[in-house]
């Protein structure tokens, strides 16, 4: 196991290189990677201090940290449990979208947006939720318009539903984006609070 590791710019060794990488050759660790690609940034040593450090940390605490994290997004949601589903999903519908996968995205950006304006609204359908965020300000009228377009568009699920509907115009990037934008909108407009 390495106790210290060398800078292959000046050859001094360091048990960790990120500030003398930023001070001395105003380099990120990145760049340097880029410029060395087998070099190291920490030695083994401070590898392994720094995971026994923090397994000891979490170990004396009793709060499962990957709940949190994993909640985070959705820490304004009561109901632990739609919390954790809503995470969940919200994962999936990012790597759809990176992966230009619009449909699953748009069915799973429509699901999470109206879980939120349910839980947020009190109400028991998507409709009736849409309504009472219009009323209530959480949504604009140009998202309430664009939701309302969407709004069935989670029932695309189903295959015989698009197929008897014809060429869908929106399965499309454009609808995909736009539904991530609201949720993110949406994400951000209630971040810090509890819905009630």
């Amino acid at each position: 196991m390495e106790n210290k590791i060398e800078c292959l710019i000046c050859h001094n060794r360091f048990t960790n290189m990120a500030t003398h990488l930023v001070v001395k050759h105003k380099l990120n660790k990145k760049d340097y990677q880029l410029k060395f690609p087998e070099a190291k940034v920490v030695s083994d040593t401070f590898r392994e201090w720094q995971k026994n450090r923090m397994t000891k940390l979490y170990k004396s605490i009793d709060v499962d940290y990957r709940k949190i994290a994993g909640s985070r997004s959705f820490d304004f949601v009561s109901n632990q449990k739609l919390r954790l589903l809503l995470q969940r999903d919200y994962q999936y519908a990012k790597k759809c979208l990176q992966s230009k996968l619009w449909k699953p995205a748009i069915i799973l950006f429509g699901s999470l947006i109206e879980a939120i304006l349910r839980e947020s609204t009190k109400t028991n359908t998507f409709e009736t939720a849409l309504d009472k965020a219009l009323n209530d300000k959480i949504i604009s009228e140009i998202e309430f318009h664009k939701l309302h377009v969407v709004r069935d568009s989670r029932n695309y699920v189903h295959l015989h539903k698009e197929l008897s509907e014809g060429e869908t115009k929106i399965i499309n990037d454009y609808w995909a984006k736009t539904l991530s934008d609201i949720c993110e909108s949406l994400i951000k407009k209630f971040k810090g609070g509890k819905l009630l």
